[in-house]
């Protein structure tokens, strides 16, 4: 997170002030008790009435300052969330598709929602908490040193009973935490799998073998999170009663020293509450650094989430002649899942693979793609061993995002009107936009559900046409289209000019056949 340099000082003045405002009522409670006693023997009121003055003054002055800490304080910590959040994002899309495929969306939606809450409540507070009790502690400290040196060590020495408590704590606390954490993923997949699996789940009947599956899972969220509680009650009981205690014994050496003739009874009071404003802050701040320390598994998952090892950027080269495979073999874990694959493409033809499913077709167009940088064997883009820059992959699955059909065909990014309706023409989607109510402004909802698959894959095919890459890297992109439809978009994505199209592909046009330059068959992690 980018250090807030000006905003650490302003939070660090507020609470300072703050701070001196609360121990200053200490000696202002000193005065106001002895004037009393004066009055008392003098029958004189004037000296009373004038301290009442300034502590009514004073407390009002005290609580514009708290009005004034509590209202920045939630200003640091929203701008400090928002900029973590930010660089989350920054960080999760410069991710590498391989290594996102590898952490798997569960981290990510877990990173991007519970892991804030404990940001929020176990570090940013509890950093304000525990900067706020250091100030506290140093400040009654000295006032105690000036009113009387002997409660100022006595108050030292018993500060440091509730805060060695804690330390016992620590490794259980971060345990816990981690635990936490983990199941917290392992619950976020349950909740995918069951959403996203909706309609299987409905189809096959099988509400009832997958309810266990989503309790259990919510079972151990929630056992592992009152594991976590417990033991935070436990170090607060503990850290509670030694606090209490020694504020019992401060205060009845208060007592004592009064009866020896060593402070006056005005001084008692302000000893008493000084002595509590070290030791009460003591304590709180112990059990805040632990709290602090069993969030460290959090943060530092999500350092590595924000600032990911970004993979070295394949060698890109414009398409000039052709595009050649060379003894191509890629291993996803223990599969191996393409072997020695060699063929060449040339540009501004158009190409199609069949095969079995698994056959790996669609793991070679994502390597094309620069999915996956690390393979074996060499990509060479005419003599240039690099990657071809101008290719755009068009997926089985189609996403769309909660936007207008507008925003999804053109990524939020420039494009006329002319080469947006050009690119729906091309997709077959003119009459479709047509009969939308609100044509291309019209919203589609949670990943397209308002549209059929067939429409989302068009949609789609018009995004990568109106991107302008010269090469089309097309994997099953028309199967969720009825024939007629499959076979309208098949030839207008063959009749373009200048654009290299590779398909993956389960069902070819026999009358689409002649238009290919090359039908490649995939089988066994080989190209024939």
């Amino acid at each position: 997170m980018r250090k807030l340099k000006w905003e650490h000082i302003l939070l660090f003045l507020l609470q300072l002030l703050v701070n001196m405002a609360t121990v200053g009522v200490a000696i202002l409670l000193n005065a106001l008790i002895d004037a009393a006693q004066i009055s008392i023997t003098s029958k004189d009121t004037s000296h009373i009435q004038d301290i009442l003055i300034i502590s009514v003054l004073y407390a009002f002055c005290t609580g514009i300052l708290v009005y004034l800490s509590n209202r920045y304080k939630a200003c640091y910590i929203r701008k400090s969330l928002l900029q973590m959040r930010k660089k989350l994002a920054n960080g999760t899309l410069q991710t590498g598709i391989a290594d996102y495929e590898k952490a798997g969306s569960a981290s990510y939606v877990t990173a991007f929602n519970q892991n804030f809450s404990v940001i929020e409540q176990k570090v940013l507070q509890n950093r304000i908490a525990i900067m706020d009790s250091v100030i506290c502690i140093v400040l009654a400290i000295l006032v105690l040193l000036y009113m009387n040196p002997l409660m100022a060590v006595i108050s030292i020495a018993a500060m440091a009973i509730p805060s060695l408590l804690p330390r016992l704590f620590t490794k259980a606390l971060g345990a816990a935490q981690q635990t936490v954490i983990e199941s917290t993923t392992a619950y976020n997949e349950k909740v995918s799998d069951l959403l996203n699996g909706y309609e299987v789940i409905k189809t096959y009947h099988a509400a009832g073998e997958i309810l266990p599956q989503f309790c259990a899972s919510a079972s151990q969220l929630e056992s592992n999170k009152e594991h976590f509680s417990s033991l935070m009650g436990t170090l607060y009981g503990l850290t509670t009663f030694a606090s209490v205690a020694v504020q019992f014994l401060v205060m009845s050496l208060a007592g004592f020293f009064a009866v020896k003739g060593y402070i006056t009874i005005g001084s008692i009071v302000a000893v008493t509450q000084l002595t509590g404003q070290v030791i009460s802050p003591a304590f709180e701040l112990s059990a805040k650094i632990s709290e602090l320390k069993s969030a460290k598994p959090v943060l530092e998952t999500m350092r590595s989430l924000s600032n990911p090892a970004v993979p070295e950027k394949s060698a890109v080269r414009p398409l000039k002649d052709r595009l050649s495979l060379q003894g191509i073999s890629f291993r996803y874990g223990e599969r191996n899942i393409l072997e020695n694959v060699s063929a060449t493409f040339e540009k501004g033809k158009k190409y199609a693979i069949i095969g079995k499913s698994g056959s790996g077709k669609s793991t070679l167009l994502k390597l094309l793609a620069g999915y996956y940088p690390e393979y074996d064997g060499q990509i060479y883009t005419d003599e240039n061993a690099a990657l071809p820059d101008e290719s755009a992959m068009i997926h089985q699955n189609t996403f769309l995002f909660k936007d207008s059909i507008r925003n999804n065909l053109t990524m939020w990014k420039p494009y006329t009107e002319q080469e947006i309706t050009e690119a729906v023409k091309k997709a077959g989607l003119t009459e479709f936009v047509a009969a939308l109510p609100q044509g291309l402004d019209t919203l589609a909802t949670e990943n397209g559900s308002n549209f059929s698959g067939g429409e989302c894959q068009r949609i789609a095919i018009a995004r990568a046409l109106l991107s302008g890459k010269d090469i089309l890297l097309m994997d099953e992109a028309t199967s969720a289209l009825d024939e007629q439809t499959a076979n309208a978009v098949e030839r207008s994505i063959l009749s373009l000019e200048n654009i290299t199209c590779i398909s993956v592909t389960h069902r070819l046009a026999p009358e689409a056949m002649p238009k290919y330059a090359a039908v490649f068959t995939m089988g066994a992690g080989q190209l024939h």
